[in-house]
């Protein structure tokens, strides 16, 4: 009999793992819909018992020694669905690499105590694929740390995942930074510090190489944490990015949201964000040293990994290719990423082309019409 996959829609949000005062903060802020209740409410109480818990965490965590002989950062940046995910899942084959995992983005409260509680916990209730693309889903992979930081702090952009119809205004404060305070930018500053560490004492690593589109508008704050990191930027051709954003977003809003979005809305914040957070870079990209940041194409990616890969340890990292190339060249046997060709409908390219011809241009892609 076929094993029946799990769904990727839950009766909680990732907003589970939150500290409760973050969860109280956000849900007071952003506002929770009727139809979302019940949904919040098991959140809430896991919530609850999670920050309960991470009082033996914080025990745990202040007896462990901190990392030495760290390595400079790495910071992946770039639009969703511009090729991150794989280009971190390489990187992090790296012996040498630490890195949040699934299972930390979602309970960073819990990291060294119970972890085996609320592992099972997860293991319960998350399907093997992600959807869309298919992506490879564990609780110990690598992932993004936009969620971690979610909950552990209120000052996130991922916030928007609850509250979609709250979208640009979330992303004006925790994203562009638009409207954001100084006192809220010195406790994310302080907290993603901690994080870090974290991180590298539970993966063992010496050099952190982080995967987290909103850095792309978080230069200017990682520089001052971090002054000689380490940045790759990866871009894919636009029109491609937005289809498939549409697609990734509609496929995790229901196992997140707490609000209802109209579709138009919903595109429309998404070529919004896309412009900002692409004008926002290509201003704060400045201020990093020119041996500090090197930009690649997804098709280049997909196209010739081995070589892409190579010349980011070469000519950004400085560092020893050997080390990660058996592990690289295994994982990209069991991959069968190709570039395809998509056709587009004429509404979808007057839409993107209306926000985006200037950086589709930019980037050297051809405006379609």
């Amino acid at each position: 009999m076929k094993k029946k996959e799990k769904q990727f829609a839950f009766k909680i949000t990732t907003l589970a793992g939150a500290r409760f005062k973050v969860f109280r903060f956000v849900s007071k802020k952003y506002g929770v819909e009727k139809k979302y209740k019940t949904k919040w409410s098991l959140s809430g109480f896991v919530s609850v018992v999670a920050t309960f818990f991470s009082f033996f965490d914080w025990i745990s965590f202040k007896l462990r020694s901190k990392p030495k002989n760290l390595k400079d950062p790495v910071f992946i940046l770039g639009h969703w669905r511009s090729g991150t995910t794989l280009l971190h899942n390489l990187m992090c084959l790296d012996p040498e690499a630490g890195y949040p995992t699934t299972y930390q983005t979602i309970f960073p409260n819990n990291l060294f105590s119970f972890q085996w509680l609320f592992k099972f916990f997860m293991k319960s209730l998350m399907p093997d694929k992600r959807p869309v693309d298919n992506v490879s889903l564990h609780v110990d992979y690598p992932q993004e740390e936009e969620f971690a930081l979610n909950n552990e702090t209120p000052f996130s952009y991922y916030n928007w995942w609850y509250f979609p119809k709250k979208n640009r205004e979330i992303a004006n404060e925790y994203l562009l930074g638009n409207t954001t305070k100084e006192s809220d930018w010195t406790c994310w500053k302080v907290n993603f510090k901690k994080f870090v560490d974290r991180c590298l004492i539970n993966t063992k690593g010496i050099r952190f190489i982080s995967k987290n589109p909103p850095h792309t508008a978080r230069i200017p704050q990682l520089l001052e944490l971090y002054p000689n990191a380490k940045f790759i930027y990866i871009h894919r051709n636009p029109y491609e990015v937005v289809r498939s954003t549409v697609a990734f977003y509609k496929s995790i809003l229901p196992a997140t949201q707490l609000q209802d979005i109209d579709d138009a809305i919903l595109m429309n914040d998404i070529l919004w964000v896309y412009q900002q957070l692409i004008y926002k870079y290509e201003k704060d990209k400045l201020n990093i040293a020119s041996e500090n940041l090197i930009e690649i194409k997804y098709a280049d990616l997909v196209s010739q990994p081995d070589r892409e890969i190579q010349q980011i340890y070469s000519n950004l990292l400085k560092d020893d290719y050997q080390r990660i190339e058996p592990f690289a060249t295994n994982y990209l046997e069991g991959l069968n990423h190709k570039l395809k060709t998509y056709e587009y409908k004429s509404e979808f390219l007057v839409l993107v082309n209306k926000q985006l011809s200037e950086i589709i241009k930019m980037k050297g892609y051809t405006v379609l019409s």
